[in-house]
Order: C-alpha cells, then structure tokens, then sequence
C-alpha cells in the first residue's frame, strides 16, 4: 500500500443558501518516499488543490493562510495553489483554505465535491528504485554519470 506523503481534511457545511469551506492540508509521517541515502526529506513542491464546485454554487469568496486561491466563476472551480510545503512534521500553522459559498435560488448542494490534489517531489522515490550503474557505448562525448529521481502525484482525488 502506498502512503502518499500529503494529507487534506476537508468540511463543507450548507446552511439554507449559505454555506462553509474548510480546508486543511499537510505533509504526512510516515510516508511511502524514499530517499537517496545522502539526501534527508526535501520539500513537497507546486502544491495546489483544486475544487469543483457543481453548478448549485452561485459564487464562492475564498481566502488563504499560504499561497494564492483563484476562483473561476464561469467553470465553478476554485484553484489554490500552495506552491512548497516541507515535508515532515510542521511546527508553525497549516495551510488553510476558507471561505464562503453562495447558492443560486432554489437550489440545494446534495453532496460535498471532489478535492483533487497535485504536486511533486524533487530526489524522492515510491517504487525505491536505484540505480548502481550505467554504460553507454559509442558516444563521443563524456556523458554525466548521474541519476536525478522525482515523483509527481498524477491524479490523487479526496472524497
């Protein structure tokens, strides 16, 4: 099983045509990440959280502890990107997402939306794969002897 090294708590509240977002996120301990062994932990990098809103929602007034939120009143969705996030044990605040969110007349949200994350991680690893050598025949050059490993989340859905 393969533990993802970012965690997002999510609470969308409606009240009548009002309603609550609340995000938090985080890096998590222990993690499926592998370093190489000169390397300690680095930084979660081009973090950024988007969240569709369904067609219900007539605007949303989103604000951020960290980074910078967007949203786009046309495609209903909100993008907050966070940018770096160390990884490890935070000590300061988490980054935090909130707002409000209005609903067109007549209409209710009948369930919370899906939260889809992305980032990166420079000189980390899941599978632990390394490599111990390399050739190259026929070249005319002196190629650099060097293996540089990152690992992109691809599509990572919160429900």
């Amino acid at each position: 099983m393969v533990i993802p090294p970012i965690y997002c708590n999510s609470s969308i509240k409606m009240e009548g045509r009002n309603g609550r977002i609340h995000l938090t996120i985080g890096s998590r301990v222990p993690n499926s990440l592998k370093f190489p062994p000169k390397k300690g932990a680095s930084t979660l990098d081009d973090v950024e959280v988007m969240v569709p809103f369904s067609r219900a929602v007539r605007t949303a007034n989103l604000t951020a502890s960290v980074g910078t939120v967007l949203y786009d009143e046309a495609a209903k969705v909100a993008r907050w990107n966070v940018g770096k996030l160390p990884l490890g044990i935070i000590t300061g605040k988490q980054p935090e997402l909130t707002g409000l969110l209005l609903l067109q007349p007549g209409t209710k949200l009948d369930e919370n939306p899906d939260i889809n994350m992305s980032w990166r991680v420079p000189v980390a690893s899941i599978s632990g794969l390394s490599i111990n050598s390399l050739q190259l025949s026929n070249e005319k050059y002196r190629p650099y002897k060097g293996v540089r490993t990152l690992t992109k989340s691809g599509k990572f859905t919160i429900r």
